[in-house]
């Protein structure tokens, strides 16, 4: 008899644990950031995006990004979704893959042949691009909409 009482007590911690697992993976469900280039040339290809939590590798190298993300282009826009993320610091750099290539083409001096933009519309220099700290915005969690404009 002694071993029901045990036996309730397991199945009331599991329920605990799973609860809580479950309320964790609903929340992180409900964290979204909907990142929109907008003003694109065309319908062409696809809308790339990187995103990142630090100035590390930002915006060139991609293996040390957050999450990356593709879309489909409609009305001279695509939306990536980044799901999940936790509350931080995160700046987005974003291009229309118009050969769908995966990658950004340039030309011989490695200035861009497509458009991109960046979060905060931040602006490149001559001849490189807008640091993460240009580019950097504050997530709190919940649904956030960046919309970065076409830059050529």
């Amino acid at each position: 008899m002694k071993l029901r009482p045990r036996l309730a007590s397991l199945f009331l911690i599991s329920g605990i644990v799973c609860g809580f697992a479950s309320s964790a993976r609903a929340q992180s469900e409900q964290n979204l950031i909907h990142a929109t280039l907008v003003d694109l040339p065309n319908n062409t290809g696809r809308v790339g995006c990187v995103i990142f939590n630090s100035p590390d590798g930002f915006p060139r190298d991609h293996a040390k990004a957050t999450a990356m993300a593709r879309a489909p282009i409609a009305n001279q826009a695509g939306t990536c979704d980044f799901k999940g993320l936790p509350p931080g610091t995160y700046a987005i750099a974003s291009f229309h893959d118009q050969f769908e290539t995966g990658k950004m083409e340039t030309n011989f001096l490695g200035m861009p042949q497509e458009v991109y933009g960046f979060s905060n519309d931040a602006r490149p220099s001559a001849l490189t691009p807008p640091p993460f700290s240009a580019c950097a915005f504050t997530y709190s969690g919940g649904v956030v909409n960046i919309t970065m404009h076409a830059q050529h």
